[in-house]
Formats: C-alpha cells, structure tokens, sequence
C-alpha cells in the first residue's frame, strides 16, 4: 500500500510539472541555452539575437530584463505581447578580460503566471589570436619624477603569419618598445612599457595593438597605475 501511494504521489507531482510547463506562454523560440561559439579578443561587443513568443491566450508585459553580470546586456524590443505576438531581445557580450569558458545569464521577469522568470543561459569560448601574457599591465611604482616599467609577452597562437601594425597608448605618460613585429605561428614579441608621470592622476584605460589578423584585429590590454602623485 505505502509503494502504491509513493507511486501516485510521484506520478500527480510529474503530471503537475508537465502542466505548468505546457502552460507556459512565453518561451523562447531558439531554447533557453544559446551559445557564442568561439570568440576572439578584440575589444568589441558580439552580440545573439533571440525571438520571446506569447503562445498563450492573453498579453503577457516583459516587466524587466537583466544580467548576471556588467560584461553582458540585454535589450527587448517589445513590452507588452499580444497573443501570438513575438519579440526580439538582443543579448551583448563584452570578452574583454576573459579567457577560456564563459557562462552568463540573461533573465527576463514577466507577467506570465508559469514563467514569471524566464532564464536564458549563455555560454562561450573567449580565444586570443595574439595572447597577451600577462593579460593586463600593472604599474607598481608609479610616481612623479621616477619611469616605472612593465613587460607584455604578446603570443601568435594561429598557423598564419601575423604582423603588429600599431599600439595606442591611453596617456602620453606612456611609452613602449617592441621587439618585433612580424611573428611567424608559435612565435612570441615582448612589449616593454614604461611610465613617465607628470601629474598626480591615477591612469586607467586599455592599450589597443593592432594586427593582420582576421581572427583579431585588435587586442585591448587593461593598463593601471595608481598613486601616481606621491
């Protein structure tokens, strides 16, 4: 008797998700994981649009959409959807900083009493065609009157012969040296930075080195030196 009833119990609380699931108006057409695929350093947004559908028989208001996260951002174009109606959202990634895989989350809160919270989930592969090492530059005495230094090692992980065609510096209070610009496959360059401080600001900004690459025309390095008045 106790096995019969554990057996029904089961069976009405399945059957109770199946109906809450089934009655769900708005769903997401693409699925709720979608994917960014392999991307690749460059300082730019990549951005997934996703189509949201009211398959029920009354409006449904999108009430708020938010990120798990700064580095992503979602926009919805539509509100309040009729019955039958569908929306896009598009969903931006920042990569800049991340390396390797990535999982974000979108969510959507709205009106539908079955899905008052839809989650969307995002996933990625972040890859650098030239990899910095280390991936960001750290001034640690930075003062005025004093050039501080640090070092980049900057990597070609393709199979295709790569030049560096350019490197913009945040501030004037900062200079560099390359060792080579041409880097065959496998081939490495270091990239020596130093800083002359002529005033009393903190520096915060990104180094952009350009490329022939395909893949990335554009690598962005976060620079930082604090304290640089004392």
């Amino acid at each position: 008797m106790r096995n019969r009833f554990a057996i029904l119990f089961a069976a009405l609380l399945l059957t109770a998700v199946w109906i809450q699931t089934a009655s769900a108006q708005l769903t997401a057409i693409e699925g709720n994981e979608i994917s960014f695929g392999k991307i690749y350093q460059t300082g730019k947004m990549v951005h997934k649009i996703i189509t949201l559908k009211n398959g029920g028989a009354d409006s449904i208001t999108i009430k708020n959409v938010s990120t798990s996260c700064g580095c992503t951002a979602a926009l919805v174009s539509d509100s309040v959807l009729a019955p039958g109606q569908k929306t896009k959202v598009k969903i931006q990634f920042n990569p800049t900083g991340y390396i390797g895989e990535v999982t974000k989350y979108v969510y959507i809160s709205n009106s539908d009493p079955k899905n008052q919270l839809m989650t969307v989930k995002i996933t990625g592969y972040v890859a650098y065609a030239l990899q910095p090492t280390p991936g960001y530059v750290l001034f640690n005495n930075a003062h005025i009157g004093k050039v501080d230094s640090s070092e980049v090692t900057l990597s070609n992980t393709t199979n295709e012969m790569m030049s560096i065609t350019g490197v913009v510096v945040p501030t004037k209070e900062i200079t560099y040296r390359i060792s080579k610009k041409v880097l065959k496959p496998g081939e490495f360059a270091n990239l020596e930075l130093y800083i002359n401080p002529v005033n009393g600001r903190d520096v915060d900004g990104y180094i952009v080195i350009r490329t022939t690459s395909d893949k990335q025309p554009q690598l962005q390095i976060r620079v930082f030196a604090g304290l640089i008045g004392g």
